[in-house]
C-alpha cells in the first residue's frame, strides 16, 4: 500500500513550500524526519541490503530501490551466502595503512635499495616564498621594468661571450644580477648541499663553522639555512659571508635583506634574552612584519642577522664547511693561475674533517675550472697506478713540508765528476784491503755471527729504515678525498687543461664536458621579468645583439610579445658543474690508516662495490632502446664507459636503468661495456696549433671591425680631423709588439712611447 506524505515548511525567501514523498507503509516506520533540513532520513538500524548491492547512502531513495529489488527476488534479506572478506593488500609496494614500503614516491617504492641510495634529488627546487616576495616588492619594484630587462639582457649577453660572471659595481647591476641569475644559482647550490647531506648522513651533517664565498647575496648561506631550518639543534658558532668585489657594496646590502627573512638568521632565536630584551624583540618582530608587508626600500642599518658579512677572507680562521660559488676564476685569460691561487688560499681555511663545496656554471669554462681545482687537490698524475679513493696528501696545507733540493744543488760540473771518480777508485782499493783484513781476522778469531754484526740501534723501535720517496710523504697531516661527483681519484678523462680548446670550430673532435642540470620553479618576479620579446626569445650567439631579434619576422616577434612562459611552464632548467671534497682527520690513527691503505694498494687490488664511493656516475641521460638501456658512465676505472643493461640482466636492474637519470650513481652492474677513448697527446698538440691560428684570425677580424672605411669629398662629415686620426694610428703602431721588436733589432735609442710627434 502506498502512502502519500505532505509536509509544509516556510522559507524566508520563497514563502510556503510543499514537499511530497511517496512510500509504502512498511517503509514509513523506518523513516525519521529531520526538522533542520526538512528531509526524511533512514534510521541508523542495519540495512537489509547486502554489502555488494549497497552502493548509495542510507537515505530514502535506497528504500525505494530495495522495494524494486524485492519484487524481482534480488534482495537478500537474510544475507545467506554472503561472505565478507577482509581487505587485501592493494600493492606489494605499500603497507597496510597505504604508506610506501620505501622511498617517498610510488616510483621510488619500486626501486632497489641501492638505486634509491645513489639517486640525486629529483624534486623541483623552489625559492622560499618570503625571499621571493622580498625580492619582488622591496628590491625590484624600485626600478623601471623596461630598464631592468635591458640590463638583465646585457648580463646574459656578457655571460654568453665571456662565460664568466663579473662583480656588479652599482645598484642597478646588483639588482639585475638578483633578477636574472640568483634563482638558478640558488637552486644549484641547494642541490649540491642536499647531495652532501645525503652522502654524509642527515644526522651527521651539522656544520658548526661556515664560510660562503661568491658574487651573489650570500647564495650558499641562504641555501644552507633553508636545508638546516628543519634541524632544531643546529646553532653554528661562526657564519661568515664574503661577497667578491671591492665595489660590491650594494650586493652586501641585498644579502643582509634576504638573510633577515630566514629564521636561522634571527639573533633573538639564537640568544636567550632577558624579559626586557624579549619585549624589545617582540616589538622588532612586529616592525619586521610591517616591513615585510610594505613596498619600497628597506633600511639595512636596522637589520641584525647572525651571519657576518666580511670585507676580506680571513687568514687565521678554520671552517668545517666552505662554499665557493662561481668565484675561482675572475678572468679567462688568467686560467689556470687564478684557479690555483684561489683554491690554495681557500684550502688553508679548511679544518680537519671539514668539507669544501665548489659550484660553477655548467659550461666549458666552469667545468675546466672545477677540473683544475680537482687536479690541485689530489694530483692524479702522481698516482697513476693507485686504485680506489684513498685520501691524497696536500703538501701546501700540511704543517710538515718535505724538503727539495735547490736548483744549484742539482747541477753537476766536470769537477764534481772527477772528484767522484777519485772517490770510487779509493773505495775499490779499500774494498780489496778490507777483504784481505777479513780473511786474516776469520783465520785468527773465526767467522762472526749475525748477532755480532748487527748494530745496537737496528732493533730499536725508534729507528725505521725508509726509502727517499716514503720519507718525503712521512709526516704530512693534510689529506683530501673527493666525495662527489667523481667515482675515482685518477685523471679526469674529459679534462683538456684549457677552455680555449672548446672555442675552436674547425676540428673533427667533439669535446664534451661534465655538467648536471636542475629544474627550478619560477617565482612571480621571474615570470614578470621574462615577459616580452626581450628575454623570452632564444639566444642567438651569432647575432650582434646576442638575441637575433633583427633576423626574426614580424609574426615571430608578435608571438613572443607578452609571453614569458613558452608552453605555459612555470619552471626553468639550469646546468652546473660541482665538486665536493673532504679533508681527512689529522690524528695519528687516521694518518696511519691512510699510509696502510696506500702501502697495500696496487693495480690488482679489487674495489669494494658495496661502497657508494666506488659506484659509477651517470654523466648523460640514458639511451632507452628496445629491451636495452645504455648508460654513459664515469667509471671507477677512471674512463668514460657506456654500460649496457639489457632485460636479460634482471627485471629489477632493467626497471631501475629505465628510471635512471643524469647525475645518479649506478650500483646494479652491467652486462657489457664500451670504453670511450680519451683525447691523445698528439691530438692535443693539433688543438694547440688550431687555437693559436684561431686567435690570430680573431684578432685580425677585430681590427677590421674597428677600422671602418669612410669615403667622402666633404671633410666636415668626419668626426675627427685628419691629424687626429693619423696620430691615433701612429700611437697604436708604436705600442704594437711587432713595432717594438723591430726597434730592438735596429737598436734604436729613442723611446717611441715618450715621443710626442708633431
Amino acid at each position: 500500500m502506498l502512502r502519500l506524505i505532505r509536509i509544509r515548511r516556510y522559507s524566508n525567501n520563497d514563502g510556503l513550500r510543499q514537499t511530497f514523498y511517496r512510500l509504502t507503509s512498511s517503509q514509513a516506520q523506518d523513516l525519521k524526519f529531520d526538522s533542520e533540513t526538512f528531509q526524511f532520513k533512514a534510521s541508523h538500524n542495519k540495512s537489509s541490503l547486502p554489502f555488494d548491492i549497497r552502493r548509495h547512502g542510507e537515505q530514502f531513495g535506497q528504500l525505494v530501490r530495495s522495494d524494486i529489488l524485492d519484487r524481482e527476488n534480488l534482495l537478500n534479506e537474510d544475507e545467506s551466502g554472503v561472505v565478507i572478506k577482509e581487505a587485501e593488500q592493494v600493492s606489494e609496494f605499500r603497507n597496510a595503512d597505504g604508506s610506501f614500503v620505501k622511498g617517498t614516491t610510488s616510483q621510488e617504492a619500486r626501486l632497489d635499495d641501492a638505486t634509491i641510495k645513489g639517486r640525486v634529488d629529483r624534486k623541483v627546487s623552489t625559492l622560499p616564498y618570503e625571499i621571493a616576495k622580498t625580492i619582488n616588492e622591496n628590491i625590484l619594484s624600485l626600478h623601471i621594468p623596461a630598464r631592468l630587462r635591458e640590463r638583465v639582457a646585457s648580463i646574459y649577453e656578457s655571460l654568453g661571450k665571456d662565460q664568466i660572471q663579473k662583480a656588479p659595481e652599482n645598484k642597478i647591476d646588483a639588482d639585475a644580477y638578483l633578477a636574472g641569475l640568483f634563482l638558478q644559482n640558488y637552486s644549484h647550490v641547494h642541490h649540491v648541499l642536499l647531495d652532501l647531506q645525503k652522502r654524509v648522513g642527515k644526522d651527521n651533517f651539522k656544520p658548526n663553522r661556515v664560510l660562503d664565498i661568491g658574487y651573489g647575496p650570500g647564495t650558499g648561506m641562504i641555501a644552507l639555512n633553508e636545508i638546516m631550518d628543519a634541524t632544531e639543534d643546529w646553532n653554528p658558532e661562526v657564519k661568515d659571508i664574503y661577497v667578491v668585489g671591492r665595489k660590491n657594496y650594494e650586493m652586501k646590502k641585498t644579502a643582509k635583506i634576504l638573510l633577515s627573512r630566514q629564521e636561522c638568521e634571527q639573533v633573538s632565536s639564537v640568544q636567550q634574552p632577558t624579559q626586557t630584551e624579549a619585549e624589545e624583540s617582540a616589538e622588532q618582530q612586529d616592525e619586521r612584519r610591517e616591513t615585510h608587508d610594505s613596498y619600497g626600500p628597506v633600511d639595512v642599518s636596522k637589520i641584525k642577522i647572525k651571519s657576518r658579512l666580511r670585507d676580506s677572507i680571513p687568514s687565521q680562521k678554520k671552517y668545517d664547511l666552505i662554499i665557493v660559488n662561481q668565484a675561482l676564476l675572475t678572468r679567462e685569460f688568467n686560467f689556470p693561475s687564478d684557479v690555483d691561487t684561489n683554491i690554495n688560499m681557500v684550502l688553508r681555511l679548511l679544518q680537519p674533517g671539514g668539507h669544501i663545496v665548489l659550484v660553477e656554471r655548467g659550461n666549458y669554462v666552469g667545468f675546466e675550472t672545477i677540473a683544475r681545482a680537482r687536479q690541485i687537490m689530489i694530483r692524479p698524475e702522481k698516482y697513476d697506478t693507485e686504485i680506489g679513493k684513498i685520501p691524497r696528501p696536500y703538501i701546501k696545507g700540511s704543517n710538515y713540508k718535505p724538503q727539495k733540493l735547490r736548483k744549484e744543488d742539482e747541477l753537476i760540473t766536470d769537477q764534481d765528476i772527477k772528484y767522484e771518480e777519485q772517490l770510487l777508485k779509493e773505495l775499490e782499493d779499500n774494498i780489496e784491503s778490507g777483504e784481505k783484513l777479513a780473511k786474516e781476522l776469520d783465520e785468527k778469531f773465526g767467522k762472526a755471527t749475525e748477532a755480532e754484526i748487527k748494530l745496537e740501534f737496528e732493533d730499536d723501535d725508534k729507528f725505521e729504515v725508509m726509502t727517499e720517496e716514503e720519507s718525503s710523504l712521512k709526516g704530512i697531516d693534510y689529506h683530501l678525498s673527493i666525495i662527489s661527483p667523481c667515482p675515482h681519484h685518477g685523471k679526469c678523462p674529459l679534462q683538456l687543461g684549457d677552455p680555449k680548446y672548446y672555442k675552436i670550430p674547425s676540428h673533427k673532435h667533439r669535446l664534451s664536458f661534465c655538467s648536471f642540470s636542475k629544474v627550478v620553479e619560477r617565482p612571480k618576479y621571474t615570470m614578470e621579468l621574462k615577459r616580452g620579446k626581450l628575454l623570452s626569445t632564444k639566444w642567438d650567439k651569432s647575432a650582434e645583439d646576442g638575441r637575433g631579434l633583427d633576423k626574426m619576422t614580424k609574426k615571430q616577434l608578435k608571438a613572443y610579445e607578452g609571453s614569458g612562459r613558452p608552453g605555459s611552464k612555470n619552471t626553468e632548467n639550469g646546468s652546473f658543474s660541482y665538486l665536493i671534497a673532504q679533508r681527512s682527520l689529522n690524528d695519528s690513527d687516521t694518518l696511519a690508516k691512510i699510509e696502510h691503505q696506500r702501502s697495500y694498494n696496487s693495480e690488482t687490488a679489487k674495489l669494494d662495490l658495496n661502497d657508494p664511493n666506488n659506484w659509477p656516475r651517470i654523466i648523460q641521460n640514458p639511451d632507452k632502446i628496445k629491451n636495452n638501456v645504455k648508460l654513459p658512465m664515469c667509471a671507477p676505472s677512471g674512463k668514460i664507459e657506456t654500460w649496457t643493461v639489457p632485460k636479460s640482466l634482471g627485471k629489477q636492474a632493467y626497471h631501475d636503468a629505465r628510471k635512471a637519470e643524469r647525475g645518479d650513481l649506478w650500483a646494479l652492474g652491467k652486462k657489457s661495456v664500451i670504453v670511450k677513448n680519451t683525447l691523445s697527446e698528439k691530438n692535443k698538440e693539433k688543438l694547440e696549433t688550431l687555437a693559436k691560428t684561431e686567435k690570430k684570425v680573431f684578432m685580425k677580424e677585430e681590427r677590421k671591425r674597428k677600422m671602418k672605411k669612410v669615403i667622402s669629398a666633404n671633410p666636415e662629415i668626419f668626426e675627427k680631423s685628419v691629424f687626429e686620426i693619423a696620430d691615433e694610428y701612429a700611437t697604436q703602431l708604436e705600442l704594437s709588439k711587432k713595432y717594438r721588436q723591430k726597434g730592438r733589432k735596429m737598436k734604436l735609442d729613442v723611446d717611441v712611447t715618450q715621443y710626442e710627434g708633431m
